[in-house]
Formats: C-alpha cells, sequence, structure tokens
C-alpha cells in the first residue's frame, strides 16, 4: 500500500481523535467509538441523524460491533455535491476508512447521504476479506456495480447504500 499524502494526514487525525483532548468532539464523546471527526457541524449532524432516524441509528450501531473504524469530514470546494469512501489500512484488529461527504445547505440531505456512507462502512464491515484497495475493490464488484464519476479512479456503489439513503431521509421527513 503506498503512503499518499492523504494517508499520512489520515493516520495524524486518527492520532487526534484518539487524544484525550479531542474525545469532547468524539462523536457520542465514546474515545472508542466507530465514527470520528473534527467537524462540529458534522458531530451534530451525526447526532441528529441519531436522535431522528431508525435507519441511521441501525447503521451506527452495526459499526460498533466492527472493527470498522471511520473518519469523517467535509469535502472541499463548490463542486462537490455526493460522498465517498475509501480505505485507508488494516492494522492493529481494526479496518479503517475515510468517508468525506459535501458539505450540503440541507441538514436532512446531508444526514441522508452520512446514512449511504455509512451503509457502505457496514458493507465493509460484513465482508471481513475486505483488507485493502483491491479487496474492496473484488466486494464491490460482487456486492454493487461501477458509478459514473467525474473524478478520476474507479468507484463503485450499491443498491443497499442507495437505499440506506433515501431511508435515512424518509425517516427524517416523518
Amino acid at each position: 500500500m503506498t503512503l499518499t499524502p492523504a494517508r499520512i494526514v489520515l493516520f495524524v487525525l486518527s492520532l487526534i481523535a484518539t487524544s484525550p483532548a479531542a474525545t469532547a468532539q468524539t462523536f457520542d464523546d465514546d474515545p472508542h467509538h466507530h465514527i470520528r471527526t473534527t467537524d462540529r457541524r458534522l458531530l451534530r449532524l451525526l447526532r441528529d441523524g441519531l436522535r431522528s432516524s431508525d435507519t441511521f441509528r441501525r447503521l451506527v450501531n452495526r459499526l460498533r460491533r466492527s472493527d470498522v473504524v471511520v473518519f469523517l469530514e467535509c469535502a472541499g470546494g463548490e463542486r462537490a455535491t455526493g460522498g465517498r469512501l475509501t480505505f485507508i489500512s488494516a492494522v492493529g484488529g481494526y479496518r479503517y476508512v475515510h468517508v468525506r461527504v459535501a458539505r450540503l445547505p440541507s441538514a436532512d440531505v446531508q444526514i441522508a447521504l452520512i446514512g449511504h456512507e455509512l451503509r457502505h462502512a457496514v458493507e465493509i464491515a460484513d465482508a471481513p476479506s475486505v483488507v485493502d484497495d483491491s479487496s474492496l475493490a473484488r466486494e464491490y464488484e460482487r456486492i454493487g456495480y461501477l458509478s459514473p464519476r467525474l473524478s478520476p479512479g474507479v468507484s463503485f456503489d450499491s443498491a443497499a447504500a442507495v437505499e440506506a439513503g433515501y431511508q435515512v431521509l424518509r425517516d427524517l421527513s416523518g
């Protein structure tokens, strides 16, 4: 696995997210929690999703019982409209993924987008054979489909993640 600048940054973020000073910014104030962010707005959206959506709550609870740790952040730039999960590493009995989501004006739509990406993290949690980029691609060739993207590189999606995002949005809409 190549050590790219993005992976180095994520490693440093993981150290920060698990330090005692950062626990106030971890989701649920739990330093061992499986969803980590340093973005206060995302932290609020995670809490809102847990409070208001049974689907979102099930996804988070499944991740809590897994070996998958999610680093969540907002994507920069005005053109960002969706989300993307990338595999970082498998080390020390945990598998680390990075989720970037666009900063959207609607909190409900952004929570639904986070739910979509968390469903992808659950798909990884359910597939212990996923331990790197290659095994992730093989798993999505099996359970998902190629998704057209404007950015370079291969991108996959799954019907389960699409449905999870829509269901979170329905939950939030009442």
